[in-house]
């Protein structure tokens, strides 16, 4: 399994790009910057989003791979005319009514067409695995003010963890629990101790509420720990509070980040 860190920050400055995963060269954890990253080749070897929830930050590109494949398309390239995004039926619903709706954005979902259209939204359901490219994916409930999920990602025998957009969450970790070749759990920390009401407000982390989360995690200290969604005006408080908890295999991730597993 190859994850390529796309972005990897809760917010956008420059130099800093939002959360997005590529899985394989062709499957998307979440959208909020392969437009950012890509080239238009790379691109076109999307087919799949996996969306963890609708917040601007994750959506974001959906609108912009659309357009982009869209081009492709009318410049003769016949192989993957579509991109598929999974994500839960109230997200779906969000996503028609609210941004792909013709006045945010035009309705990719029935461009050119409803039958051959660019966009094609798919209703999961947390704990019900599917496969899309080999690869299997089970969405898992965390908690965040509007629904979300975080995935569990199996390539050949291997298992990742990502918790998407998350506060104090428990479900999460008793799966992580249950994997027998768990490589990488990627996990939300958003906001610097001094932020906690906030973090809690929002459905995020801070790096003390990481550390009370790693004691659900049977694996800590031996599977690595990656963190994401640090806001960049904050980085460098969240690094040193990070580097504070001496936790073995704990890091942030950055947007050069290549992980092979």
């Amino acid at each position: 399994m190859k994850l390529k860190v796309l972005g990897c920050y809760g917010g956008q400055l420059l130099g800093f790009r939002l959360t997005s995963f590529l899985i394989n060269d062709s499957i998307l954890l979440d959208a909020g910057s392969p437009t950012e990253a890509l080239s238009l080749e790379e691109q076109h070897g999307i087919r799949h989003i996996c969306l963890s929830h609708t917040h601007l930050d994750h959506i974001k590109d959906i609108a912009f791979l659309a357009d982009n494949r869209s081009l492709k398309r009318l410049g003769g390239n016949k192989g993957n005319r579509t991109i598929h995004v999974h994500s839960l039926p109230a997200n779906n619903a969000t996503l028609r009514r609210d941004f792909l709706n013709s006045h945010i954005w035009p309705d990719f979902t029935a461009i050119p067409s409803a039958d051959d259209a660019i966009l094609q939204l798919h209703d999961i359901s947390a704990e019900q695995p599917f496969e899309i490219d080999g690869v299997r994916i089970t969405a898992i409930d965390v908690n965040h003010p509007v629904p979300c999920t975080g995935f569990l990602v199996e390539f050949e025998g291997k298992q990742l963890i990502y918790s998407a957009d998350t506060g104090v969450t428990d479900r999460i970790w008793e799966i992580a629990n249950q994997q027998p070749n768990l490589k990488a759990v990627i996990l939300d920390c958003s906001f610097p101790n001094a932020y906690q009401r906030l973090a809690d407000i929002s459905g995020h982390m801070t790096p003390q509420g990481v550390k009370r989360e790693l004691q659900k995690f049977n694996a800590v200290g031996r599977v690595p720990v990656y963190l994401y969604h640090m806001k960049p005006e904050t980085l460098n408080v969240i690094t040193a509070e990070v580097e504070a908890l001496n936790v073995p295999h704990l890091r942030m991730l950055t947007q050069v980040d290549e992980l092979l597993f």
